[in-house]
């Protein structure tokens, strides 16, 4: 088993949900935003940045912490930050959601891996059209709130 093979699995249980379309959901595509912004919600399934692996028993046991960025796009409209993180949170919900209740535990079917935690990786983050100086930004509407998520994978 490789860490690309439970990221596909991972990719594959997500595009089957209805809130995505398989074209938005991504394995280390982060050019994915350069689509227009109608195209979002995105998902982008990461590298973990952090790993452990330990054979103190006699098969090998390894740890990936895989990154999923769920970017959703910022409405311009009146109350737009209460409407974008409004989308932003069910969406998040509806990914969690599936893990709880599906094989999206075991990276969508796979034999010998286990999803025990799903959790936040910090806030929130603000994307801005990758043209705008910082001052311009500092005025400007971000085109997408994102936010990471971990999903803390065994294989055994």
């Amino acid at each position: 088993m490789s860490e690309a093979t439970i990221m596909s699995g991972l990719a594959t249980a997500i595009k089957a949900m209805a809130e995505f379309e398989d074209a938005d959901v991504v394995v280390n595509d982060w050019e994915i935003l350069d689509k227009s912004t109608a195209g979002a919600p995105f998902v982008i399934i990461e590298n973990a940045e952090d790993f452990t692996s330990r054979q103190d028993v006699p098969t090998p046991q390894t740890s990936w912490q895989i990154l999923v960025t769920l970017v959703e796009k910022f409405v311009n409209a009146k109350s737009s930050f209460q409407t974008t993180f409004s989308n932003l949170g069910t969406r998040r919900q509806a990914i969690i959601d599936k893990i709880n209740s599906t094989n999206i535990r075991s990276a969508g079917g796979l034999s010998g891996v286990n999803i025990p935690e799903v959790r936040g990786a910090g806030g929130f983050s603000y994307i801005y059209p990758a043209y705008l100086s910082p001052e311009q930004r500092a005025e400007a509407t971000p085109d997408f709130v994102a936010q990471r998520i971990i999903l803390v994978c065994e294989e055994f």
